[in-house]
């Protein structure tokens, strides 16, 4: 159910010319998107251009991006399991993860453990000072 406002406004009748006080009824309605919004950074369109070049690649990109989400900041990337999800071959994935990491999309924490870079992409919801805080630390230590 909608809710509405009643806003009265003096206008001019066009056809009489004289000023007349009307009520219009300003409806609100909220619509929500699904799954919410994602935020993405320039860079992110640069390493999309520099990875993608065939609909299995963006397939295989498009289901790494959806593990990570405010929750799971650190994912773990089975080559088997996201192949068989796919339905891309386990070295093509392989590959596609090379790219993504040489390109510092991601960031490898320990084996098999990334992170997605917070300043290329953040998942809805996520709080993104913190996330790219703690992106920054991993650099530090991995220096």
């Amino acid at each position: 159910m909608s809710k509405y406002l009643v806003r009265t406004l003096e206008i001019l009748n066009p056809e009489t010319g004289e000023v007349e006080t009307k009520d219009f009824r300003e409806i609100i309605a909220k619509k929500g998107i699904k799954g919410g919004f994602m935020m993405m950074y320039k860079n992110y369109d640069e390493v999309l251009e520099n990875t993608i070049n065939s609909k299995k690649d963006l397939k295989v990109v498009h289901f790494i991006r959806q593990l990570f989400t405010y929750k799971n900041t650190e994912v773990s990337l089975s080559l088997s399991h996201i192949a068989a999800k796919t339905g891309v071959s386990r070295s093509k994935v392989g590959v596609i993860v090379k790219k993504l990491t040489d390109l510092n999309f991601l960031k490898k924490v320990r084996r098999g453990v990334y992170r997605m870079n917070p300043f290329m992409f953040l998942p809805y919801k996520a709080n993104g000072e913190e996330l790219q805080r703690e992106w920054l630390e991993l650099e530090k230590e991995q220096k």
